[in-house]
């Protein structure tokens, strides 16, 4: 069987979606059947990691998945007027490939199965943070996934709580994978004196490591900063991510005012994008993860302290609760207060060392469920579609 993945953006512009995919490769990998080969489609232009890191992917590179390529638009013209992606069927059934997963829906006409992914229903949930016109696009191609695809995959139970309301009429099949973040290689993780040193770190400090946008509340672990330094208690928080929100591009030197007004800009350190090694390693070894987000599809922060069994603090959204980490404390997302209470009891407590023997074998567990669940999901389509045909 010939599954395809149509990647459609750089890795830099979605770090969460490009630790995903390498999360699901690697996991497919360990259990899938001898006769399934995983096929990546890419545009000429894309720039993406995943070839390099996984050699046994087969890659396919086409204009069509090039944005604002000539071929690319001829895409949207089907999309858009007819439902259809006629273009992209035909290319990815000239490569005889059986099922599309994760990616949008090819229309009803296609013989080639879909299994489209709905990450999040961010755009229900906090719509001041898209304009009516990303509201409306979503929304349509949220309703043509459901209506063309074989089956929905989404990331949590509470996400697939958001597909009923959104759609409460669907009858097809809601896959369910809460995935799993990107291995630890020990071999080359930093130590703690390397991360101190390169990033001109103190000994103890947290970390965030969330992209700068509006929804992730970095504002309130700025405010909790304040709080403590009001209480004489010296806390620091590292952040990683992307410092822009193409929403809200005003967004990031908005906070940095705040900070500074605040007078914690020099507690509140901005790192920026970083090698993934230095981030495994500036979680690894930080006090524990702050997570203020004020949604989440399935947090991929939270997924990788779990897998190094950090101390998490996390805003108190159901899909933080049902990511169940053995080690997290809860707080509301305005609630300043009780973020720098966990803070200051956290730094009352000795940081865990990292116990790499504990971590690979727990991974490697959480890695092959994921995979097997996923190679579920995909037999159970192709055994009805299969059935259908008849």
């Amino acid at each position: 069987m010939r599954i395809a993945f149509a990647y459609h953006f750089n890795d830099k512009d979605w770090l969460g979606g490009r630790n995903y995919f390498a999360s699901l490769f690697s996991a497919i990998h360990e259990v899938a059947p001898p006769s399934w080969q995983i096929v990546l489609v890419l545009g000429n232009k894309t720039v993406s990691s995943l070839p390099e890191e996984f050699p046994w992917l087969e890659v396919l590179r086409t204009p069509l998945m090039d944005r604002l390529a000539p071929a690319w638009f001829a895409r949207q013209v089907t999309l858009r007027g007819f439902e259809n992606d006629y273009l992209l069927s035909c290319y990815l059934s000239r490569h005889s490939i059986d099922l599309l997963s994760h990616s949008a829906y090819l229309g009803k006409r296609s013989s080639i199965r879909t299994l489209p992914w709905l990450y999040d229903f961010q755009f229900m949930h906090l719509p001041e943070y898209w304009t009516p016109k990303q509201i409306a696009w979503s929304t349509k191609r949220y309703h043509n996934a459901c209506k063309h695809g074989d089956g929905i995959i989404v990331s949590s139970e509470d996400a697939r709580d958001d597909l009923y309301t959104f759609a409460p009429g669907y009858q097809k099949p809601v896959y369910v994978m809460q995935f799993v973040s990107n291995p630890v290689d020990f071999s080359c993780l930093p130590s703690a004196q390397e991360m101190r040193t390169r990033y001109h770190l103190p000994e103890r400090y947290f970390h965030l490591p969330n992209q700068f946008w509006s929804n992730k509340n970095h504002r309130l672990a700025i405010d909790a900063l304040a709080l403590l330094k009001q209480r004489g208690i010296h806390a620091t928080i590292v952040c990683t991510g992307k410092p822009y929100d193409a929403r809200m591009p005003q967004y990031f030197d908005e906070l940095m005012a705040h900070c500074q007004a605040q007078g914690v800009d020099d507690r509140f350190r901005v790192l920026g994008v970083v090698p993934h090694t230095d981030l495994q390693g500036l979680m690894a070894h930080s006090a524990a993860v702050i997570n203020p987000s004020r949604f989440e599809g399935w947090s991929t922060s939270v997924e990788e302290a779990k897998t190094l069994q950090k101390r998490l603090l996390l805003s108190d959204l159901a899909v933080h609760r049902e990511q169940a980490p053995q080690n997290g404390r809860f707080f509301a997302t305005d609630d300043a207060t009780a973020l720098a209470d966990h803070m200051a009891q956290t730094l009352a407590e000795p940081t865990p060392p990292v116990d790499e023997a504990a971590i690979t074998a727990s991974y490697q567990q959480r890695l092959r469920a994921f995979g097997q669940l996923y190679v579920d999901y995909v037999t159970q389509t192709m055994r009805v579609a299969t059935a259908q045909a008849r």
